[in-house]
């Protein structure tokens, strides 16, 4: 069978993710690097707006983007039902700066049939510093994905 949601991810490898049904997503701005069903890499340009106060990347948008792409990596698994994140746990290591480019790798390290497991790591490419890495619970819900 067809995995359709992977075949929309990939159509977007080089560009940006417009396609992505999260609005929120779509503000981050992500492109896709690479896509498969155990794993999925966005780049993001540091905007003014993603920033604290020091003109560093903000924690909370680190968290959003990882969240985000783990999202995407879900969506490419093309389970029916959804599974919300019921955890995320982010150690951060070093920051980043407006124009710098930031890349989200996420991979599926366990895919159980009411728990599924991903790590993440977000590395600076300008610097190439680790910002932080991740891991995330996303359990099964009652809810079907529309799409």
């Amino acid at each position: 069978m067809e995995n359709k949601r992977l075949k929309l991810v990939q159509s977007f490898i080089g560009k940006p993710f417009s396609g992505s049904p999260s609005p929120f997503g779509k503000w981050l701005y992500g492109t896709v690097v690479s896509v498969d069903e155990k794993s999925i890499e966005f780049q993001f340009t540091v905007r003014k707006e993603m920033t604290n106060p020091l003109g560093m990347l903000h924690g909370g948008v680190i968290s959003s983007m990882i969240d985000d792409c783990i999202g995407v990596n879900f969506m490419v698994l093309g389970l029916e039902n959804f599974y919300p994140t019921i955890s995320l746990n982010i150690d951060y290591f070093n920051g980043a700066s407006v124009n710098d480019t930031v890349l989200v790798k996420t991979e599926l390290i366990k895919l159980g049939r009411t728990i599924i497991n991903f790590n993440a790591l977000v590395k600076n490419q300008n610097t190439e510093r680790l910002i932080a890495k991740a891991s995330s619970n996303l359990a099964v819900s009652e809810l079907k994905i529309p799409f």
